[in-house]
């Protein structure tokens, strides 16, 4: 299947940081996150409960980001992926995960992670 459902530059606010220093105040991450599903059917009926609702998902990681603190981002994206999986009929789910104020000080625009994750079975 080659159909696709992005959420593209989704920002979330959330405590994450290697310090405790860094966790004090939230910090903006910005997340892209695309699902395999198949949409034809919701292409065909225009019925919106025959796909997915981004906006279900943007309340899933707007949920995950900001319930509890987070060290490292990899912590954060691995969960994300595994609600989306455990939550939405989807065959895959790619997140790329930024977190701009990691390096900044040092010219970087972002430090990142990419996760790809499939559904078993």
């Amino acid at each position: 299947m080659n159909d696709r459902i992005h959420l593209l530059d989704v920002a979330l606010d959330c405590r994450i940081g290697v310090s405790a220093e860094e966790r004090r105040n939230p910090q903006q991450l910005l997340a892209d996150v695309t699902v395999a599903t198949d949409i034809r059917a919701a292409a065909a009926s225009g019925d919106i409960a025959a796909t997915i609702d981004y906006s279900q998902i943007l309340d899933l990681l707007q949920a995950l980001a900001g319930e509890k603190e987070y060290v490292l981002i990899e912590t954060l994206v691995e969960a994300m992926a595994t609600r989306i999986l455990e939550r939405f009929p989807v065959m895959s789910v790619r997140i790329l995960l930024k977190k701009p104020a990691a390096l900044r000080h040092r010219g970087v625009g972002a430090a990142a992670v990419e996760i790809v994750r499939q559904r078993h079975g």
